[in-house]
């Protein structure tokens, strides 16, 4: 089971702005540090809850919102769910 869903951008901006979209659309999240070894990208992700992530792949495809990658936490590992790495 997912406990919780990092999305990670390429750089500052991006995050910045995902940040400032999701709080609009009131989507619940948190700033975090990139946990180390998921993935080289910006310092800065966030961290949201299960129950939104659909919403969010939804945004993403809509192109209304940028993500590198998406992860799930499951237990004590990252698990990779979205991709748009370069």
């Amino acid at each position: 089971m997912t406990q919780y869903y990092v999305l990670v951008f390429k750089n500052t901006l991006d995050s910045i702005k995902a940040e400032k979209f999701l709080k609009e659309n009131s989507i619940n999240m948190t700033i975090m540090p990139t946990p180390t070894g998921i993935t080289q990208s910006c310092g800065i992700s966030i961290k949201v809850n299960p129950d939104d992530i659909n919403k969010i792949k939804e945004l993403i495809t809509e192109n209304k919102l940028t993500a590198k990658a998406i992860f799930g936490r499951e237990q004590s590992a990252y698990r990779r769910i979205y991709n748009n790495e370069e």
